[in-house]
C-alpha cells in the first residue's frame, strides 16, 4: 500500500499495557474534538482506537496515526500483524 503524501496531524507510538491503553482513548478523544466531530462519530473514533490497542493485547507497542481531512478522521493503526485503516 503506498503511504499517503500528507503527514498524519498526530501520530502516537504508545505500549498496549495498561494505563498506556486509555491514555490513548483520552488522545484520540480530544483529537476528535479537534476535528469537530459530533458525541457520536467522536465515540466511534474512540473505540477504534481502543479496538486496535487491544488487538495489540500484550504484545508491546502500536502505532496510532489520526488525521483530519474534510470532516471525517482516519485512524491508522499500525500492530505487527498489519496495517488497519477505519475512516
Amino acid at each position: 500500500m503506498v503511504e499517503s503524501p500528507r503527514r498524519a496531524d498526530l501520530r502516537l507510538t504508545i505500549s498496549a499495557y495498561s494505563p498506556y491503553r486509555e491514555l490513548a482513548g483520552e488522545l484520540a478523544e480530544k483529537f476528535a474534538e479537534y476535528a469537530g466531530l459530533s458525541g457520536e462519530r467522536k465515540a466511534g473514533i474512540v473505540e477504534t482506537v481502543l479496538r486496535a490497542v487491544d488487538e495489540r493485547g500484550d504484545r508491546g507497542q502500536i502505532e496510532i496515526e489520526l488525521a483530519a481531512d474534510g470532516g471525517d478522521v482516519t485512524v491508522t493503526a499500525s500492530p505487527a500483524s498489519g496495517q488497519q485503516r477505519s475512516t
